[in-house]
């Protein structure tokens, strides 16, 4: 696709334009009978939020909050009650402005072993690469353990992976370490690791942006030299381990949600609340893609979540008032470290202990060949009751047919779960090779699907808001820090 980039005048232009064209359903007709989704609304916002001149959706970027602005002014349209910051009048608007904070390394950060009155130091640049870090120090006990172990939670964990070792087998290490909840894991260098640290180009290591609010722990993972690795490894377990340098404050900037609500009719029941979630962001524009493609459109992730919701809001707002309070949001950056989830469980406009539950959606612009046909699957299926109920009452939801990818945690469901409240993410990504990649366009979604899909869920979803049913972990099941 074509990577020029549009002036904004353009998207503002393209934003109205699908406004327009979608069917609305504002506060006047809430009591027309007829709630389906049409295929044409889907088409509408899909065709914009995945458009070439959104640009991707960068996270903490213009065109996210372009993004955010947009589902806001649908939102306005169906009715929703606005949950985002107010203006220069004081009135609240759709949009919450998520500061952030970036931390810089003024000098190269080291790794330190102490055991005892005795302390080793290796040096970044000279012995050590970082190819992820969400912290500018990170500690934990040693561990070292096998290619196909799990490593401790709070460990820092030295994994004998070989050299030779493929992207994907990294990348499996490394999820399985941060699903684990290590603090870091170190790894031999790969030969374009060694081949980088040799050449002495090596820029400082980037910290991520920060929501300013509290955030789960910190994660590193560091590539070492080979005799580095080693002696690092013939350490004793428990060696205590640091990872890190000197940091200021950098540019603050901001993400952004898009957040409406219908107020429970109920004045008891009302005080209890359903999240219906989704991300609004995704990568950007990478002028170093390969194919001439440099633009990370996200149709399928998660454009696809972010109409979800859209449509939810269309039909739930179009009937009666439900009794239970349904919050709408979509969160941004969450493809940086899902800082807009957390600010939003931070700042939550309802008590979290008053959350019956958040169903999250992610993915679900194609369907899966791993599930029946016109099925969607559920994240954490087992956690808890909530999948079952659901599907009781006629949600085309099964358990996710792949467990060992950790879906359940890589998405913003796990931060508000982590805190207590019954969430999951519904989803029905088969693995496509699109996913993380330019190709993932509108062209590739298959709306009668996502059609299918979104109605399927409307009667389920308004009878969790109408119900006294309040979904609860099974026991031991429920995730911790």
């Amino acid at each position: 696709m074509n990577s020029f980039r549009s002036p904004m005048s353009r998207v503002i232009a393209l934003a109205l334009f699908v406004a327009i064209q979608a069917d609305g359903s504002p506060a006047q007709k809430r009591t027309r009978p007829d709630l389906k989704t049409l295929e044409r609304n889907i088409r509408a916002e899909m065709n914009f939020l995945a458009s070439d001149a959104m640009q991707g959706r960068g996270s903490a970027t213009n065109y996210e909050r372009v993004a955010a602005e947009y589902i806001g002014s649908q939102f306005r349209q169906f009715g929703l009650e606005p949950v985002g910051d107010t203006d220069a009048s004081g009135a609240p608007g759709f949009v919450q402005r998520v500061p952030l904070q970036t931390l810089k390394f003024t000098e190269p950060p080291t790794l330190r072993a102490t055991a005892g009155d005795q302390t080793r130091t290796w040096q970044y640049g000279r012995d050590l690469l970082v190819s992820f870090l969400r912290g500018s120090q990170v500690t934990g006990d040693l561990q070292v353990i096998d290619a196909d172990d799990t490593a401790a939670k709070g460990a820092f964990a030295v994994v004998r992976l070989p050299a030779s070792a493929d992207r994907q087998k990294r990348q499996e290490v490394t999820q399985r370490a941060r699903t684990a909840r290590a603090a870091a894991i170190v790894l031999l260098e790969s030969d374009a690791n060694k081949q980088a640290r040799e050449s002495g180009s090596a820029r400082l290591p980037e910290l991520p942006s920060r929501a300013q609010t509290d955030a789960d722990a910190a994660f590193s993972v560091i590539t070492l030299r080979q005799q580095a690795f080693d002696e690092l490894a013939a350490l004793p377990a428990g060696t205590r381990i640091e990872f890190g340098g000197p940091a200021q404050v950098g540019e603050s900037g901001a993400t952004w949600n898009a957040v409406g609500m219908i107020r429970g009719s109920d004045p008891k029941a009302a005080q209890d609340a359903i999240f219906l979630s989704s991300h609004l962001d995704h990568l950007g524009v990478n002028t170093e893609a390969a194919g001439g493609d440099a633009i990370y459109n996200g149709a399928d992730d998660d454009a696809s979540g972010c109409v979800t919701v859209l449509e939810l809001a269309r039909s739930l707002a179009a009937g009666p008032r439900p009794r239970r309070t349904i919050y709408f949001v979509c969160f941004g950056s969450e493809e940086r470290g899902g800082w807009g989830a957390q600010y939003f469980a931070a700042h939550s406009p309802v008590p979290l202990e008053h959350t019956v539950a958040d169903l999250n959606f992610e993915m679900l612009g194609r369907p899966d060949a791993k599930v029946p046909a016109n099925t969607l699957w559920l994240t954490g299926y087992e956690r808890s009751n909530l999948g079952t109920e659901l599907a009781r009452r006629g949600a085309r939801l099964v358990a996710d047919p792949r467990p060992e990818q950790n879906f359940f945690q890589r998405s913003d469901n796990y931060t508000l779960a982590l805190r207590g409240v019954v969430a999951h993410t519904v989803s029905s990504f088969g693995l496509h090779t699109d996913y993380h990649r330019p190709s993932d366009e509108a062209t590739k979604i298959d709306f009668p699907f996502m059609t299918r899909s979104i109605n399927s869920l409307i009667a389920p979803v308004r009878w969790l808001a109408n119900s006294t049913f309040r979904p609860a972990w099974e026991h031991g099941k429920a995730p911790v820090r």
